[in-house]
């Protein structure tokens, strides 16, 4: 399974190396039969399953906790946000990173309580897609998967790469990998639910624009050059108020 995968990211690769570049501002979209069928499938996933169950959740847990798990999980990318600083070569967001989680991991509780927001030290995050950007690696096509949503295959390359470098991928739980997989599963979903409640509203505006496909891959393509820029451009006016999607893969 592993070596299918990976085959098919290779695939993907070299296809976005064959692609033809698109205008200027525009990302390029060779496979958009297939994905406007994959963003009607996520619509519909995300209609008939995920907002109904991020509803429920919504109701039987107050707002508090859900906070204080959003913070708890979102502690525990620093790992990965710091070996992309110190990939991309940012000394700065690098010791940023290393004083939010040792402040959040301590006096925030195990990182229950975003102490270090309140001592002034913003959270930032960094990815390997972005890394593979400031390298130079160009993001091929835009790209929309079944569940994971919008993505290119350098984003997609750069999501394995993420999974591998985080320390919660090799860490055994009582030595039972049933175990294992139902922590990293629950964890998972809780965050999704908490992202879904959380951009309610400007999911709700994504999806009445008159071009829904058209807005997410525009808004995409701008969120990804300010993040690789971390945030030194404008993204795009009509899409400010939108929702950043990587938020909702944590």
């Amino acid at each position: 399974m592993k070596l299918h995968a990976g085959a098919a990211l290779a695939s993907l690769a070299l296809t976005a190396c064959a692609t033809a570049p698109a205008a200027p501002g525009e990302m390029a979209d060779p496979y958009e039969g297939f994905n406007r069928q994959m963003f009607a499938f996520n619509n519909g996933v995300d209609k008939y399953a995920i907002s109904p169950a991020a509803t429920v959740y919504k109701t039987v847990t107050p707002g508090f906790a859900r906070d204080r798990a959003g913070d708890f999980l979102r502690n525990l990318r620093a790992p990965v946000i710091l070996a992309n600083d110190v990939l991309q070569s940012e000394p700065s967001r690098a010791g940023n990173t290393v004083a939010r989680f040792t402040i959040n991991s301590t006096v925030g509780l195990l990182g229950f309580w975003d102490a270090a927001d309140h001592f002034g030290i913003e959270h930032h995050s960094e990815d390997f897609g972005q890394t593979l950007a400031v390298w130079g690696v160009e993001s091929g096509p835009f790209l929309v998967m079944p569940i994971l949503g919008p993505t290119t295959p350098r984003d997609l390359v750069g999501t394995g790469v993420d999974r591998a470098l985080d320390p919660l991928t090799w860490v055994e739980i009582d030595n039972d990998e049933d175990t294992d997989l139902a922590v990293r599963g629950g964890m998972g979903i809780i965050g999704a639910l908490n992202a879904r409640i959380r951009f309610d509203d400007q999911i709700d505006t994504l999806n009445a624009q008159p071009e829904p496909y058209v807005a997410l891959r525009r808004l995409y393509s701008s969120q990804r050059q300010a993040a690789i820029a971390n945030g030194r451009v404008n993204e795009a006016e009509a899409y400010e108020d939108l929702p950043d999607f990587d938020e909702i893969e944590d």
